[in-house]
């Protein structure tokens, strides 16, 4: 029998359905369903578990009668402080605070910066396939990944006098948050067309988060299927930063990344990004880099090991290889417009991340393949292009379309530029 003022059970379970409907719509499964991503960071992951508990312990709260009804207001009690530090993370997410602080992006010099798909958010976009991550197969508001796994035609019969090229790399030679029309490989083959080889047709072979080590790879993995018969690495970028990385964050990080990295918390990275803007680099830690760390990578690196891998595997199968070394916005002689304030965020954010870029770089200059350092490619231009430190905009492409062009044209026999242009 209710009690005098008591509310009802009937009013009780129409209070809580509703909150386990929220605690359903912001779960994991929730927000993937609704984001269309196949997998979410761990930093959501735990701050929609965290809410979802918080939900359930209310919900409890409110349907509980007798002795459970002081436990389940208990642990409502205690975790307020939870609660409320979940919700300062998710203000500081909502508010992207720390790039706010010390921006180290700038979408907005993209033609479309909302547009890239959930979907290459996720780690669910690459799949292991013997050995190696691809892609899974998706196509989607004009980006195509094949049947391969690459973001590229799938192979066909080659035609009479036709010559291949492909262009390996990572993120940047892939096309990261631009459409295939806008990636360096199709504004490559077009500008080569344009030029007057209408037989040559150009393959994109990069995969973002790749090493030179992995681009080789690849290359092993689709040069026959695909009958190819250049090849340009466009590269540097990944092999300098992942050195950068276990340098200065050596300690694995057993919590998913939550701690350090573009995983962590945003309370986490707005303290990094305050520590560096106030108190600067530590003397320690740059007497350790020009002391050890920049003469040990001199003369040993992942960079040079894979090339020094790519012209072996170049040289053995007579196939043209030319390396070019990608731009970055540290090495850029004076960066313009938004990349300005990218820039300065890199700097402190990142001490000796430049020199880090610029031993490597050099390291690899003597090795025996083809090498062009472009890392301050877009120096004859007023443009601003960066977006971060490596990714450029459609624009920045087509620019780097262009030098590429004047490198690769070297290879192609003099031949195929008879065949007419288009």
């Amino acid at each position: 029998m209710l009690e005098p003022g008591q509310p009802s059970r009937a009013v009780d379970v129409a209070i809580a359905i509703p909150i386990l409907v929220i605690a359903i719509a912001i779960s994991p499964i929730g927000i993937q369903m609704a984001t269309g991503r196949l997998d979410l960071s761990p930093r959501i992951n735990v701050l929609s578990l965290t809410f979802d508990a918080i939900l359930l312990v209310l919900a409890g709260a409110v349907v509980a009668r007798g002795r459970a009804q002081p436990i389940f207001f208990h642990l409502l009690l205690w975790s307020l402080p939870l609660a409320v530090l979940a919700l300062l993370e998710t203000g500081a997410i909502a508010l992207n605070l720390a790039q706010r602080i010390a921006p180290t992006e700038d979408l907005s010099l993209l033609a479309n910066p909302k547009g890239w798909p959930p979907h290459f958010m996720s780690l669910g976009r690459k799949m292991p396939v013997e050995g190696m991550m691809l892609y899974r197969p998706w196509q989607d508001d004009g980006i195509t990944i094949n049947g391969l796994g690459l973001r590229t035609v799938p192979p066909s019969p080659k035609s009479p006098g036709e010559w291949r090229i492909a262009v390996a790399g990572a993120s940047s030679a892939f096309g990261w948050r631009v459409r295939d029309a806008d990636t360096i490989p199709v504004q490559l083959q077009q500008i080569l067309r344009r030029q007057g080889h209408a037989k040559v047709s150009v393959y994109n072979f990069a995969i973002d988060s790749i090493v030179i080590a992995d681009e080789l790879a690849v290359l092993r993995r689709f040069r026959e299927r695909y009958a190819i018969d250049q090849v340009v690495f466009y590269t540097g970028a990944n092999d300098a930063t992942y050195a950068y990385r276990r340098i200065t964050t050596p300690l694995p990080d057993d919590l998913g990344g939550l701690l350090s990295g573009v995983n962590a918390f945003e309370l986490i990275k707005v303290a990094g990004s305050l520590e560096a803007k106030w108190l600067g680099p530590s003397p320690d830690l740059l007497a350790e880099f020009d002391n050890q760390i920049l003469p040990q990578m001199a003369q040993s690196n992942s960079l040079k090991d894979g090339l020094v891998a790519a012209g072996d595997y170049c040289r053995g199968l007579a196939l043209r290889c030319d390396v070019v070394l990608q731009p970055i916005l540290l090495a850029r002689s004076k960066p313009r417009g938004p990349e300005i304030a990218l820039a300065r965020s890199l700097e402190q954010l990142y001490p000796r991340y430049r020199e880090v870029f610029a031993t490597m770089y050099h390291s690899v200059l003597g090795t025996d393949l083809p090498i062009y350092d472009r890392s301050d490619m877009f120096a004859q231009s007023t443009e601003p292009y960066f977006i971060d430190v490596a990714h450029v905009n459609e624009a920045g492409n087509r620019y780097a379309a262009e030098r590429l062009a004047e490198i690769v044209m070297r290879g192609i026999p003099a031949s195929e530029a008879g065949n007419g242009a288009h």
